[in-house]
């Protein structure tokens, strides 16, 4: 027997809601802090660019307001330097010039020069049209030429200013444009990354800490969560464990969520189905007994009188030896009518499916069962619509049929009628058996396909009916993927209606 509170391998609801709510807001966190990391990372360079874009045009408009350029050495300088190329970092060739381009006094620029190196934790350069190096801040290349594809670029590109990164610096270009607007040189401003690394890792640091604290607080909430989604369930299941040890007629209280409401409601109503099977489980068992006992206790109250009877003639005997003889039979069509329930209400039951004529079917049925309406002078009916053809079993479907238009005889009246009528469209075939016998009250209606349930029981005693026909052939129709429907009227007759499909599947 299946144990239904046995613990099953799985993973737990209440886990796997923690390890979602804490997988979705670690993420969603995480990625929170690689954006606002890269969003403080640029705004923060940013600012830093806009203070160098200040500072070094403060210095150029200082330079032009205290600078004249002598001309007359240019030429001389050009005729006597050897140009060379330089890496993007520092000048990589030189010349050793003692003429000067600019005659402006650097000792105003020095202090400007060098707060601006310090601040930025890099280097200052000014370079002059011809690409010679005025002034450094490291006073390491003064009177040097420097040439870079960045400073040619910057030198006759149209912005105003140029931005350069690598790993380890910013290289900030500055036009300097004359009074007439003519570019007259550039400022190279390095700045150093180490500051913005630093405070990028310091914010790094910070995010870290707090995506830990998030991270905990995520956890102990994700756990109450979980406790509290998987609360209810707790309950049902709990009360699955009581009506699994018997108690069915202990309903659950409906509660939480609308969704646990849904599945407690229909629980409630599987409950309630399993307590009336059941029930009808117990009744069945103590109809069969009583439907078995019956002709045992006939028989052995006609064979007690036989014994006790000494006078008894030979007449007597053959009067009390029939009735014997007719308990034997209804006992026999007992057991034979369970038998074939029994096997009709497998799974598995077997169908001996083939294709067959529905109209001659009905016909031999009909015949069969002739004789028993003539003896009440009941006229039988028959009226086919055209020919049907079905895929059936004919063993089974001749036992429901001749089920019904039995019953239609047995429980008619005397000179009655009884009217079969075959029809079919293109996918159903329809069997209709109407009688002008005694009706079906209302309150019955709902009962006539249970197992050994009787509308008169003196009356169906008396024509030898045993009360699971009708619950056979509700079976075989079942089993056609077919239906069975009732119209009835108590004292007015009785009709069923029956649809199957021609094919099967």
């Amino acid at each position: 027997m299946k144990v239904f509170s046995e613990k099953k391998d799985g993973i737990s609801l209440k886990l796997f809601v923690a390890v979602v709510i804490i997988v979705m807001c670690a993420a969603a966190i995480g990625i929170y802090a690689l954006v606002s990391e890269k969003i403080y990372y640029n705004q923060y360079k940013n600012d830093i660019l806009e203070d160098a874009d200040k500072d070094t045009e403060i210095i150029a408009k200082h330079m032009i307001e205290n600078m004249s350029v002598d001309t007359s050495d240019s030429d001389i300088a050009s005729s006597n330097m050897d140009i060379a190329s330089s890496n993007s970092d520092t000048a990589s060739s030189d010349y050793d010039i003692d003429s000067s381009h600019w005659d402006i006094d650097f000792d105003s620029l020095t202090s400007d020069i060098e707060l601006l190196s310090s601040v930025y934790g890099g280097r200052v350069i000014l370079v002059d049209a011809d690409y010679r190096i005025i002034k450094d801040s490291s006073d390491s290349q003064n009177d040097k030429y420097i040439i870079s594809e960045e400073l040619i670029e910057a030198m006759h590109g149209s912005d105003s200013s140029y931005i350069y990164e690598n790993d380890t610096y910013i290289r900030y270009i500055k036009k300097i444009n004359g009074s007439d607007g003519e570019n007259i040189g550039l400022i190279l401003l390095h700045i150093s990354k180490d500051k913005i690394n630093s405070i990028n890792y310091a914010v790094s640091s910070k995010l870290i800490v707090v995506f830990a604290i998030m991270l905990v607080l995520v956890v102990i909430i994700s756990y109450y969560i979980s406790s509290f989604s998987v609360r209810d369930l707790r309950y049902i299941n709990n009360q699955m464990d009581i009506a699994q040890n018997g108690h069915l007629d202990e309903p659950i209280k409906e509660k939480g969520f609308t969704e646990f409401r849904n599945l407690i409601g229909n629980y409630n109503e599987t409950i309630e189905k399993l307590a009336d099977i059941d029930s009808s489980r117990q009744e069945f068992v103590s109809n069969v007994s009583h439907e078995l006992k019956t002709p045992i206790t006939s028989m052995k109250v006609l064979a007690d009188s036989l014994v006790q009877n000494e006078d008894a003639d030979l007449n007597m005997y053959k009067e009390f030896m029939s009735d014997i003889v007719d308990e034997i039979d209804r006992e026999s069509k007992i057991i034979t009518d369970l038998l074939t329930l029994v096997k009709m209400d497998k799974k598995s039951a077997e169908m001996n499916i083939e294709e067959i004529s529905i109209n001659n079917l009905l016909e031999i049925i009909l015949k069969r069962v002739s004789p028993i309406a003539n003896q009440r002078n009941i006229e039988i009916t028959y009226e086919s619509y055209r020919d049907v053809v079905a895929e059936v079993d004919e063993v089974k479907l001749s036992l429901a049929l001749s089920n019904i238009i039995e019953n239609a005889v047995k429980y008619n009246i005397d000179n009655g009628w009884v009217k079969v009528t075959l029809n079919a469209d293109h996918k159903y075939f329809h069997v209709k058996v109407a009688d002008s016998g005694v009706g079906i009250p209302d309150d019955c209606k709902s009962m006539v396909f249970e197992r050994f349930y009787r509308v008169d029981k003196a009356r169906s005693r008396d024509t030898g009916g045993t009360g699971l026909g009708l619950a056979i052939t509700k079976n075989v129709i079942s089993m056609h993927n077919g239906t069975i429907k009732l119209y009835s009227e108590s004292g007015e007759g009785t009709t069923f209606t029956i649809k199957i499909p021609l094919k099967r599947g």
